[in-house]
């Protein structure tokens, strides 16, 4: 299975309006791609990032949707391809969730599984069939570290991103036979708002500002839309971006158990 080069594709981003939405769409758009649709649920963010992409020299437009809507999706996609074929998928949009399982309500749950795992799942959905009816496209999905270094204080986040994983993985061999192919990032620290879009509680309630302020040394936006662009050209399948994400993936296998047990058991308060 080959890849598909950005110079000339369409390509879609979900949760384009800021952090790696936004600096993959930039850099498809710097790459020379044909068409770049910028989507987000914050249609004035998405609208930014088109026009950004335009001065870069790509046809761009904005794109307003909510990713946990399914039909929502599929009306995204069917006005997308109206327009032309979509190359390359990337599903980027999430949320977060700090504190303890049970501060937090089934709702929560709902709301963060919604858009970090039903999201992505909508989005192979309702891009997915026309893709493997071509024989040709790419789809992105976008998990975390955090899908294999486990925390005490990110239940849900956690498993939301190891259940894109192990999707990305069932569908990248569901699709290898249809010239379709499917890969998942797995950042480490960056330094994007996603701690203004992470609901906190417990000990955690109001800790929004001071994690942000420690996302500010994490890595650049931009090393995981290189990634991006990499995986979906060379048709990668599972990347770590980040060197404490690359470490854990690669060595966390090989660590004890009672080791990484005392490693989730560590209170995200206690390092804020």
């Amino acid at each position: 299975m080959s890849g598909v080069k950005i110079r000339g594709a369409r390509v879609v981003v979900t949760g384009a309006g800021s952090g790696i939405g936004q600096a993959t769409a930039l850099r498809c758009a710097a790459l020379g791609a044909a068409d770049v649709a910028c989507v987000d649920i914050d249609g004035e963010r998405a609208a930014a990032t088109a026009q950004a992409c335009r001065d870069a020299g790509a046809a761009a437009e904005p794109w307003t949707c909510d990713v946990a809507d399914a039909h929502a999706v599929a009306d995204l996609a069917a006005s997308v391809e109206a327009e032309g074929e979509v190359d390359v998928l990337v599903n980027n949009a999430g949320v977060g969730i700090g504190g303890p399982f049970l501060e937090a309500s089934t709702e929560d749950w709902d709301w963060l599984m919604g858009i970090n795992l039903d999201g992505v799942a909508y989005g192979c959905r309702a891009f997915g069939p026309a893709m493997v009816d071509r024989g040709r496209g790419h789809v992105v999905n976008i998990a975390s570290g955090a899908a294999y270094m486990m925390n005490r204080d990110m239940a849900a986040y956690c498993a939301s991103k190891a259940a894109v994983v192990a999707f990305s993985r069932c569908l990248r061999a569901d699709w290898a036979g249809s010239g379709v192919g499917v890969s998942v990032i797995c950042p480490g620290v960056i330094n994007t708002p996603i701690p203004s879009a992470t609901r906190m509680f417990g000990p955690l309630a109001g800790s929004q500002e001071s994690i942000q302020r420690r996302f500010r040394f994490g890595h650049s936006p931009d090393i995981v839309a290189k990634a991006i662009v990499k995986a979906a050209e060379k048709d990668h399948a599972v990347v770590p971006v980040g060197l404490e994400s690359e470490l854990a993936y690669r060595l966390l296998p090989f660590v004890p158990g009672p080791v990484q047990a005392l490693m989730t058991r560590t209170s995200l308060g206690s390092v804020l």
